[in-house]
């Protein structure tokens, strides 16, 4: 991790999250920052909308396209340019990332969270189109299952400027250990809706509460899991066809291996005449906070957000998010 620069100067309590392998959102190279939720501002960028036009030679425009506009974003830090970033319909309602900024601070305040609490990581395209924002709530609402690793509760917001995706907030869990991120409440903590109108202290704020609200019920899930038991034996149907079926060959033969020892693997044996649970594998890194040998419902939802964290692209690591719970159905009967 290394300091940046902020607009203002030094901010020394905000640092730059350095990775072995640059993370993308939709091809897009992904820059990762830690600070608090005032500091993190200075690394959000602003945007205009203007005419879509093209300049000709002689710096006059042809004529305006009535139905496109171009948003662009502004000069940003030391870079003096205005780089377009996308193309948009004239009813295209643009939410710029600072007022995603300024309403889950609101709404933090409204439910009586001191947002000097409240930390945040960043997640930013290189040209700033997308972010993905995670706020974590204080420690008081942090949680420890049982295993000695604390999971904080933490809300999530994403959003684009050019009309890439639409903005969205949920809830979740995320074990700090190993960077492991759980989504809770899906159903009832998640707001997702198309840029057609100005982001509402409402939009965020229900989620937020909501997520609150569910998350003693989503503690009692957890201990429920940790309680059920399950050996790499009780894994072998499960892998072979549920977790193959649905996250592929090479995520199944992963899980397998980590539930028999803590550590990843990688392929090294042929395809042909084997399956995920007998193909050859050359072992790989220890799983932070993975047990030696999986134990319970619980080490198994560990180890399937652990392959959902390792995917490069973050649009990626959150639709596997959402699927873990569909995906342990069968083994909590």
């Amino acid at each position: 991790m290394i300091q940046e620069q902020s607009a203002q100067g030094t901010v020394p309590s905000v640092v730059e999250i350095t990775r072995g392998i640059l993370p993308k959102w939709l091809n897009s190279p992904l820059s990762s920052y830690e600070g608090s939720l005032k500091e993190i501002r200075n690394y959000v960028p602003k945007f205009e909308r203007r005419p879509f036009a093209i300049a000709q030679s002689d710096n006059k425009f042809s004529l305006i396209n009535k139905r496109l506009d171009t948003i662009v974003r502004k000069p940003f830090k030391d870079d003096p340019n205005f780089i377009p970033v996308g193309v948009v319909s004239r009813e295209y309602a643009l939410i710029p990332h600072l007022a995603v900024l300024d309403i889950s601070e609101k709404a933090f305040a409204y439910h009586k969270i001191n947002p000097e609490d409240v930390n945040a990581e960043l997640k930013i395209t290189e040209y700033g189109e997308r972010m993905a924002l995670s706020l974590y709530l204080p420690q008081q609402f942090s949680f420890d299952p049982g295993d000695g690793h604390p999971m904080d509760m933490r809300l999530e917001c994403f959003n684009s400027v050019d009309g890439s995706t639409r903005f969205r907030a949920l809830m979740g869990w995320f074990r700090l250990i190993c960077s492991n991120g759980l989504v809770i409440g899906v159903t009832r903590s998640d707001f997702c809706r198309r840029h057609v109108g100005d982001l509402s202290l409402n939009d965020v704020g229900k989620v937020l509460y909501s997520g609150i609200r569910e998350a003693e019920n989503e503690k009692s899930n957890f201990e429920q899991w940790r309680k059920k038991h399950i050996s790499p034996k009780d894994l072998m149907p499960w892998v072979e066809n549920t977790l193959k079926k649905g996250w592929g060959y090479k995520a199944a033969t992963r899980l397998y291996h980590i539930a028999r020892t803590g550590h990843d693997a990688e392929i090294s044996g042929p395809y042909k005449g084997n399956t995920p649970t007998t193909i050859k594998v050359e072992k790989g890194q220890k799983i932070p906070g993975a047990p030696a040998e999986c134990r319970n419902l619980y080490d198994v939802g560990q180890a399937l957000a652990w392959l959902a964290k390792e995917r490069r692209d973050l649009q990626e690591q959150l639709a596997w998010r959402e699927e873990i719970s569909d995906l342990l159905k069968p083994l909590m009967h």
